[in-house]
Formats: structure tokens, C-alpha cells, sequence
């Protein structure tokens, strides 16, 4: 894995640990669905899920089927606990990003008066389709005012942020995506001459679909910000 971290976001990688022969072997049941953790939409790769870590109340030890990205909405603390008793607490901020791969054990709890709340993105088990590539056509990704955050071999984790002013490029969307605006505010597209303005506001979940039509992007009200995965 591999990446760049950036804007001070308190961001934090969790990897999955070497345990004993006899710990992998056993089997946990899987994090969702549970108390505190809505199904929010759901994809041919994606399962999203809104997530709340009250304070002082575990989810019980489990087992990611699936790798998942978790993006922060509200600042708190959550205590987490490895099946070897070792525990640590992450504070976690808006923006914050936890990469946990498939096969990861732990349990989790709040651990400040505030219950921390998160997107947490499962990403299927399935092969991404993608859009044929159009000639002298750009992708969404990379343009100026996103920063890729970290990539692994399945995907790249963008911070976008849209300026007032600054149009992106002419471009398609060949690969499937999936984030969480962070900021709202209005954004206007424009392809073949027609112009649509899109309203985003904060927590609002995006499940992109294929764009087959080149079109240029730009905020026209406030800066919008999504954390997005973009699959390869």
C-alpha cells in the first residue's frame, strides 16, 4: 500500500495483523448489520453503512468479510480492541479515513462523551466494470483540487474539493465510485451544451455511475468536499 496523507486529517491505515495459527482459525461473525449502523445503499460493489460508536458501547469482537474504507462526519473517540487484549484509541476527526482490510478483528467502543459517527464503504468481492476509454478524453482522476490520499491494488482514496472559478477539464467517468460530501454546496455540469446544478450537502452518500458523455464540472456555490474511492 502506498499513498500520500495530506491536510493534517488525523488518517490512519489499520492493517491486518499477524495472529497465531489457532487465533485466524477462528471465525467471528461479521460487523453489520448491529445496533448503531444503518444500511444506507447498496451496489453492485458497494454496501454503505452509517455508523455511530456510542460511548462505553462495544460492537463485540467481529470480522470484516470485506475490505472497507470508513470516513469520519462528527469528531470522537473509538477504543479499539485486538482478540490479544492489546487496545488502543484512535481520536478521530472530520475527514478522518480508516482502511480496514478483509480479514481484520477487532471490537470497537466510544470512548468520549461525544459518540463518534463515520460512512463506513464495504467494498465487494466482485470485479469493477469500467467505461471504454474514449481518445483524448480524460478520467475523472486524477484534476486539480483532488489529492489521493492512499491507494492499494484495488483502489485510490480521493479528498476533493471543488473551488469557485475552477473548472475541471473535459472529461468521463470510466471507473466506479463511491464517497461522502463532507462540505456542501452547488455544483454545475455542463455536457453538449446542456447545464445541470447539482446541491450537495454534508453526509450526502454518492454511488457514481458512468458518465458516457463529456462534460466539464465546477462549484457555484460554496466548496464542496467528497471523500471518494474511486475502484481500478
Amino acid at each position: 500500500m502506498k499513498g500520500l496523507f495530506s491536510r493534517g486529517a488525523a488518517t490512519r491505515v489499520v492493517v491486518l495483523l499477524l495472529f497465531s495459527a489457532q487465533t485466524l482459525a477462528q471465525k467471528y461473525p461479521a460487523p453489520f448489520p448491529r445496533d448503531g449502523a444503518r444500511k444506507v445503499q447498496e451496489s453492485d460493489s458497494f454496501v454503505v453503512w452509517y455508523v455511530t460508536w456510542e460511548p462505553g458501547k462495544s460492537t463485540g469482537m467481529h470480522e470484516n468479510p470485506l475490505d472497507q474504507v470508513s470516513v469520519f462526519l462528527r469528531e470522537g473517540a473509538v477504543k479499539v480492541t485486538m482478540p490479544d487484549g492489546t487496545w488502543s484509541i484512535e481520536q478521530e476527526r472530520v475527514g478522518s479515513i480508516r482502511f480496514e482490510s478483509k480479514g481484520m478483528i477487532d471490537t470497537e467502543e466510544g470512548a468520549s462523551d461525544r459518540p463518534s459517527r463515520a460512512m463506513v464503504f464495504q467494498l465487494k468481492d466482485v470485479e469493477p466494470s469500467h467505461w471504454p476509454i474514449t481518445k483524448g478524453i480524460s478520467g475523472q482522476y486524477p484534476r486539480q483540487g483532488a489529492i489521493k490520499l492512499f491507494e492499494t491494488n484495488r483502489l485510490n482514496l480521493w479528498d476533493d474539493r471543488r473551488e469557485i472559478g475552477v473548472r475541471s477539464p473535459l472529461h468521463l467517468h470510466y471507473n466506479q465510485v463511491a464517497g461522502v460530501w463532507l462540505e456542501g454546496g452547488k455544483i454545475r455540469s455542463v455536457s453538449e451544451g446542456k447545464v445541470e446544478v447539482l446541491s450537495k450537502e454534508p453526509g450526502d452518500v454518492l454511488i457514481g455511475k458512468f458518465r458516457n458523455v463529456p462534460h466539464t464540472e465546477e462549484a457555484v456555490e460554496g466548496v464542496p468536499r467528497i471523500i471518494c474511492i474511486e475502484l481500478k
